[in-house]
């Protein structure tokens, strides 16, 4: 797949900064792949390419629209994304939008048009019901795990998708089974990484301890993961770590615009501020479409930075202020921005802070 869309890019070391250059993130692309050749595509090296190269795309998409490279690129998104069951709510790649602007891009073709317009669809019905893409998360890690068996990052990824379930809906029936996958003796409980481990060992702790709201079943299944956990004490944690050094990681610049109405990062703060100063006056559901254009704004600049490590703080901000209006179009709009924080930034504490709510 790599070699449909070779061209000839001078292959130079990395920089130490990055401002959505495609060429660079070109270049991280083939270096994930000539890894992942290397070391005979893992689970791991297939994850961690099509992590690069959603982040070529985007920056082509961002910066190099016309050029080629862009939709062959796109091609490449789709087969990744169908071989390894591509699901917004288990990627770490906040990417949802470019994967499906990519199938758009080739649902007519002769070849992967039925790909495309496969995953076109299921997107389609994931964004209309949160339980449709709870059940597609469980589904697709289980896939994985089929198709990498024994894999350390498969077995990983269903209890992490089971319990990103469990966040986004509340339904304890996908807690009961993350416990249950945790429990296996084939489960790798000593590489846990920190972000999933942040989640699931404290419900294993409360259920063992007699905490509330928890089955029988949950604390039977609780205490069998704690010790699993205490007899593998001293093992290294370790995670799935993305081999290529530059991302489309970068701050957004604060003299950059973003949405309908051009908010900086300085002009989505201050909005912010101001729309809380007339609700504090009583302005109520007057603020709600000031709101919106803030949400539309902040999204326009996850598209171009998605991984901003200001993006999950000023989402919460916005949910909350959508709260406080109180009108039928701002409760929409609250769960539209809820949905963005725990599908594209589900380890993040805003995210973590609604499962406590």
């Amino acid at each position: 797949m790599f070699a449909a869309v070779a061209v000839a890019l001078p292959f130079v070391p990395v920089r130490a900064a990055l401002d959505i250059d495609p060429a660079q993130l070109y270049r991280q692309m083939k270096a994930a792949y000539d890894k992942g050749a290397a070391a005979g595509w893992h689970l791991a090296d297939q994850l961690d390419y099509f992590s690069a190269v959603l982040d070529a795309g985007r920056g082509y998409e961002l910066r190099r629209r016309d050029d080629p490279q862009n939709l062959a690129i796109k091609g490449i998104t789709v087969d990744l994304a169908t071989q390894l069951s591509y699901d917004p709510l288990v990627s770490n790649d906040a990417a949802e939008w470019y994967v499906r602007l990519a199938a758009q891009g080739w649902q007519n073709d002769a070849d992967r048009g039925a790909a495309a317009r496969a995953l076109l669809a299921k997107l389609d019905a994931e964004d209309a019901s949160t339980t449709k893409l709870a059940t597609d998360a469980d589904a697709d890690a289980a896939a994985l795990a089929e198709r990498y068996p024994d894999d350390v990052q498969a077995l990983l990824g269903q209890v992490d998708a089971d319990l990103r379930a469990y966040n986004l809906t509340q339904d304890t029936r996908w807690r009961t089974l993350a416990f249950q996958r945790a429990s296996q003796n084939t489960f790798p409980i000593g590489t846990v990484p920190q972000d999933m481990g942040k989640v699931l060992f404290p419900m294993i702790d409360a259920a063992r301890n007699a905490g509330p709201g928890y089955s029988e079943a949950e604390r039977v299944v609780a205490r069998i993961v704690a010790s699993h956990r205490a007899s593998a004490h001293g093992l290294a944690v370790i995670g799935h770590v993305l081999s290529h050094d530059t991302f489309l990681i970068i701050t957004a610049p604060a003299d950059e615009y973003f949405g309908q109405t051009k908010l900086s990062p300085i002009g989505v703060r201050n909005e912010l501020t101001r729309i809380g100063k007339y609700l504090d006056a009583g302005w109520g559901g007057r603020m709600t479409k000031d709101t919106v254009w803030v949400v539309d704004a902040l999204d326009d600049w996850q598209h171009q930075y998605p991984r901003d490590y200001e993006l999950p703080r000023l989402y919460k901000r916005a949910y909350d202020t959508l709260g406080r209006a109180g009108t039928p179009e701002a409760k929409a709009a609250q769960q539209d921005v809820r949905r963005t924080l725990l599908v594209n930034y589900p380890t993040s504490s805003e995210a973590r802070a609604f499962l406590s709510s």
